[in-house]
């Protein structure tokens, strides 16, 4: 009679860890969307900071007096740098705190369900276990049996 119980039991618990690791993979799958994003978008900035300069090198060699051309298109290619570099700095930020606070919550998911189950265990287990087991986490001494004359 106390097989359906178990095998509901030891079912809940393989669901438990089956969910856990679909969290935890979910978890892992999300930071590796975000760093392949992070990789392009460091490929695509070198890709545009390299046209950026490509247009400089053109307008000095299509006129190598113009100076104030040839230093708006630096100008621009360095600003164009800069706007990109914090972007990705950005980028790079905000894909750590995500990282973190789903890692965080997978972590409080995972313990928290330890803990239900713990609290579950010790509902039911025979009253002289848990009695015992109270003693010894508040390092009270166990009563000395009384001898019965």
């Amino acid at each position: 009679m106390s097989t359906p119980t178990r095998s509901a039991a030891t079912d809940r618990i393989f669901d438990a860890i089956l969910e856990r690791q679909t969290g935890l993979f979910d978890a892992i799958r999300s930071n590796s969307e975000r760093s392949h994003r992070f990789t392009r978008s460091v490929i695509e900035g070198a890709r545009q900071g390299s046209r950026d300069w490509a247009e400089v090198s053109r307008r000095w060699i299509a006129n190598p007096t113009d100076l104030v051309g040839v230093y708006e298109a630096m100008s621009e290619a360095v600003g164009n740098s800069q706007t990109r570099l914090l972007a990705l700095s950005r980028e790079w930020i905000d894909d750590v705190v995500e990282s973190q606070r789903e890692g965080r919550e997978v972590l409080r998911q995972g313990i928290g369900d330890w803990r239900q189950a713990m609290e579950r265990v010790q509902e039911n287990a025979p009253a002289f276990l848990r009695r015992g087991a109270w003693n010894r986490r508040n390092n009270e001494k166990q009563p000395e049996p009384t001898a019965k004359q």
